[in-house]
C-alpha cells in the first residue's frame, strides 16, 4: 500500500483543497478523504461513500508526476498518518 496527501494551492470553490488516498500496488484508490475549503468533507472506500466523494476508476499518477505549478502538490504519508486522518473523519460519521 501507499498513502498520499494531495493538496491544491489555489482550490476552486467546488473542488477539494486536500485529498488523502490509500493506494494499492496498481495505484488504484482503496480509501479516500477529501476536505473542502469551507471545512466540509467527503469520505469513501469500496463499501460506502459520503459527501459526494467516490474512489477514482483510474490509477493515480506517481507523486513526482503531480508537482508543477499547474497541478496539485503531493507528498507520501506513512500508514499511521493516513489512518489517523481516516479514523478522525470516519469516526465523526459514527458519532
Amino acid at each position: 500500500m501507499q498513502y498520499v496527501k494531495i493538496y491544491w494551492l489555489n482550490p476552486e470553490d467546488d473542488r477539494a483543497e486536500i485529498q488523502f488516498s490509500e493506494l494499492d500496488d496498481g495505484r488504484f484508490e482503496r480509501r479516500k478523504i477529501e476536505i473542502y475549503p469551507d471545512g466540509s468533507f467527503g469520505i469513501a472506500d469500496s463499501t460506502f461513500n459520503f459527501g459526494g466523494t467516490a474512489l477514482s476508476v483510474e490509477p493515480l499518477p506517481q507523486p513526482d508526476g503531480l508537482d508543477d505549478k499547474s497541478r496539485p502538490v503531493a507528498e507520501i504519508l506513512s500508514q499511521k498518518e493516513f489512518e489517523d486522518v481516516w479514523y478522525k473523519y470516519y469516526n465523526f460519521l459514527s458519532s
